[in-house]
């Protein structure tokens, strides 16, 4: 479930730059590929996805660069790709995960539904977690894969945050590993380094 929560939060605190009280679903056990529609707090963010069993890929299109998302299910860090200047960073993403990621949160079934395509079982999210409360829509394939979600997030200071995602096109079969790895040859970019390059706020990695 982390990989899908994880896209929407580090997304969100790259491209908008603080944390996105955003959540999606799934950590899908089937290889694919798909068009994301991904809108928080009503700002689209439209790319490409691809998806290994336990590791995900995400592009994304700005008007300046164009970064690489990889995550990896067993990890709370994901490596944001630069290919233009042929450098990784590592982004670590908030402790938030391990609880979202927990079984449970989804309600019971409460419909089907085919959204663009694929036959969906559709579930209420109405949770308080620690960090706030969660509340919303989620269509799963039969396989996992969270092909859409409405919901939102409000934090305990009351701030209300929404979230939209949508999988279009979706293209099954597994995936190039070589995708979900940074390229040989990338130089490795401190967080800090990144922030004050791209003028975000990123969480810095934790130290072990």
């Amino acid at each position: 479930m982390r990989l899908l929560l994880s896209l929407s939060i580090a997304l969100g605190m790259f491209l908008i730059g603080a944390a996105a009280d955003a959540e999606t679903l799934g950590d899908p056990q089937i290889g694919f590929s798909a068009e994301r529609v991904l809108v928080l707090n009503g700002k689209s963010y439209i790319g490409r996805m691809w998806n290994n069993p336990g590791e995900q890929r995400h592009e994304q299109q700005l008007p300046a660069f164009k970064p690489v998302f990889i995550l990896h299910a067993d990890s709370s860090v994901a490596d944001i790709l630069l290919p233009q200047l042929h450098t990784a960073v590592e982004l670590n993403l908030p402790k938030v995960l391990a609880i979202l990621g927990q079984p449970g949160l989804l309600g019971k079934p409460v419909g089907a539904d085919t959204v663009n395509g694929i036959p969906t079982t559709k579930y209420t999210v109405d949770k308080t977690i620690p960090e706030g409360h969660l509340a919303g829509t989620v269509w799963l394939s039969h396989d996992g894969i969270p092909m859409r979600c409405d919901g939102s997030y409000t934090n305990r200071k009351g701030k209300v945050s929404t979230v939209h995602w949508e999988l279009r096109d979706v293209q099954f079969g597994t995936q190039d590993p070589g995708l979900f790895a940074v390229p040989p040859g990338y130089a490795k970019l401190s967080t800090e380094a990144a922030a004050t390059l791209l003028g975000l706020h990123l969480a810095v990695p934790t130290k072990h």
